[in-house]
């Protein structure tokens, strides 16, 4: 007698989940600072910007 395997979206959160959890997180985390002053809208868009564009030549190499 073998004992049955759950299938693998019971047992770990699938892709989705966690793109939605890190997601939620990295707004709430974003909203805090902007709340706080400890940014402003512009200098965290510049670093977004800043951010992507080195993934993308990180990418083509």
């Amino acid at each position: 007698m073998t004992a049955e395997k759950p299938e693998p979206q019971q047992d770990v959160a699938s892709q989705e989940q966690i793109v939605t959890s890190n997601m939620i997180q990295h707004e709430a985390l974003v909203r805090l600072l902007l709340k706080k002053g400890i940014i402003d809208r512009e200098e965290y868009l510049g670093e977004v910007k800043s951010v992507t564009r080195e993934l993308l030549e990180r990418q083509a190499k």
